[in-house]
């Protein structure tokens, strides 16, 4: 097996996640224009039950399939890792297919219990998907315990094109017969997508495997059945399922939650649906953008942290832990700022034709700037659960997350019945929620592995350049704002900004010599 660095694969998964991040913003933008803040409220009343049943067959099993199959490579036993692929394609089917039976047979209650009876036909829309998210995650943990991250990049730059294509055609199409098929074209568009994945996925699969002989004999495994693997990768997918579980768990409680307070607080129905709308359909995925990239950092580190703790390489582990803590940092510590200081702009930038009012405008700034916070704290522990998932204590996450979503109901209850709060009493109890989960994932983490990060080069370069950065930003902003347009302005001071930084990272010496390394290996060895 061809050996990566695991920085390699995070860069090249952060780039397909960043691509269809803005390919995501080019969907949802127009989107939100055809649908308007009620229909988007509608599509994310749905979209968090979807959300919550894919938990059992995407990420979760794509993370303990990658562990496993690594696991198994770094034995050399390639004919184990493929009967760990078989397995799971078996396992996903079933779990999906019995998914999605469930949710096209509760439509009409589920969308009943929301308040929405019309909805169900979006349910009915998105089952086959599940089935089609669970094949395609199979595919995925096996490449990328492989440590072969392209072929995932790929299939989520491909999905996400057509997802742009379909679900903006059929919603525009559907939207004349009203904001919930309007919703339903969406929700169509995206099983499209999901399938043209797995397509191509299927067709990537049969390359390899014809290119790759050594790979699927079945030498030494003939004696262990395939039901034994099958068992094995449900098990260990169990603990990942549950602490992935928890966070979509945490939106679909907000899904049935928060309209149902605000009605209770004299907010007519469709005015509470659209504040969801605003909160849910544009604020939380400006805030997803930069956690895309620590998302990525997660599904690379898994693999290669699980190579080095097999190979009882303990400060293989460390420094890969390390280097993945810091690139979190690095990342969402300058978003943060921006979304604090520039979130109007920001909004005018990227939403201008999606409000209602003036109204709706300063909502969408106010959550946020109130939710810029949950940047950082959600990219540390996306990166601290992933790390305690690769060293096998992947209970530690699901009992945090659990402790901390019992907090954030509490919160919520309490912060969004308070008038001046209302919808931001639900951001600012998942920003309680994130950071005591990170907070224990972290110092359990450190409990069992022992980490050197320094602190100046893992918080105060990156914090100190982040400072500079966006001082950069509102000193190039205020001096183009009288030459150019508001929008230009800010699009260039963003640029100007993000440059000064990334040079202030090295100026600053954020990276060690080996962390240089592990990023720029490739052009290093050219070099020498």
């Amino acid at each position: 097996m061809k050996k990566r660095s695991f920085v390699f694969g995070a860069v090249i998964l952060s780039i397909s996640a960043i691509i269809c991040k803005i390919l995501g913003v080019f969907y949802k933008i127009p989107l939100a224009n055809v649908l308007g803040s009620e229909g988007m409220g509608v599509y994310y009343l749905i979209f968090p039950v979807y959300a919550f049943l894919i938990t059992f067959v995407s990420n979760s099993f794509s993370l303990s399939i990658s562990k496993n199959v690594s696991a198994s490579i770094s034995r050399s036993d390639y004919s184990g890792a493929y009967k760990i692929f078989r397995a799971s394609l078996i396992l996903l089917l079933i779990i999906g297919g019995s998914l999605a039976i469930i949710l096209s047979v509760f439509s009409h209650i589920l969308s009943s219990l929301q308040g929405l009876d019309t909805a169900y036909v979006c349910y009915l829309a998105l089952s086959p998907a599940i089935i089609l998210v669970g094949i395609s995650s199979a595919y995925k943990g096996y490449f990328q315990g492989l440590q072969n991250m392209v072929p995932s990049a790929v299939s989520q730059v491909v999905a996400q094109l057509f997802k742009l294509a379909f679900a903006f055609i059929l919603s525009r199409l559907l939207s004349r017969y009203g904001v919930v098929y309007g919703a339903l074209g969406a929700f169509l568009g995206l099983s499209i997508s999901e399938g043209i994945g797995t397509l191509f996925f299927v067709i990537y699969f049969a390359i390899f495997k014809k290119k790759n002989k050594k790979y699927f004999e079945l030498k030494g495994t003939q004696d262990i059945k395939l039901s034994v693997y099958i068992k094995m990768v449900f098990k260990s997918a169990l603990p990942f399922i549950l602490s992935s579980v928890i966070l979509p768990m945490s939106i679909l409680i907000d899904s049935f939650l928060i309209v149902n307070i605000l009605k209770s607080m004299g907010f007519e129905k469709l005015f509470a649906t659209s504040l969801l709308g605003l909160n849910s359909g544009i604020v939380s995925t400006l805030v997803s953008l930069p956690t895309t990239i620590s998302s990525a950092i997660c599904m690379a580190i898994v693999p290669y942290v699980s190579y080095s703790l097999s190979k009882k390489d303990m400060e293989g582990v460390a420094n890969k832990s390390v280097l993945a803590l810091k690139l979190s940092i690095i990342v969402s510590l300058p978003c943060f700022l921006v979304f604090l200081v520039f979130a109007s702009q920001i909004m005018n930038l990227l939403y201008a034709g999606s409000f209602g009012s003036s109204f709706e405008f300063g909502e969408a700034v106010t959550m946020l700037t109130l939710s810029s916070i949950n940047v950082f704290y959600l990219s540390l522990l996306n990166i601290s659960t992933s790390l305690l998932q690769s060293i096998n204590k992947s209970y530690i996450p699901v009992v945090s997350l659990a402790v901390s979503l019992i907090f954030k109901v509490v919160f919520e209850v309490i912060f969004i019945n308070i008038p001046l709060l209302n919808i931001s009493g639900a951001i600012l109890s998942n920003a309680v929620c994130y950071a005591i989960s990170a907070g224990i994932n972290i110092y359990f983490y450190r409990k069992y592995i022992y980490l050197k990060p320094r602190f100046l080069r893992s918080f105060v370069s990156p914090g100190l350049a982040s400072i500079v950065g966006v001082s950069v930003i509102y000193l190039v902003n205020l001096m183009l704002g009288s030459v150019l347009s508001t929008n230009m302005s800010i699009v260039v001071s963003l640029v100007t900004g993000g440059v000064v930084y990334i040079i202030l990272l090295f100026l600053l010496r954020t990276f060690t010599k080996e962390e240089k390394e592990a990023i720029f290996g490739v052009i290093l060895r050219k070099k020498t």
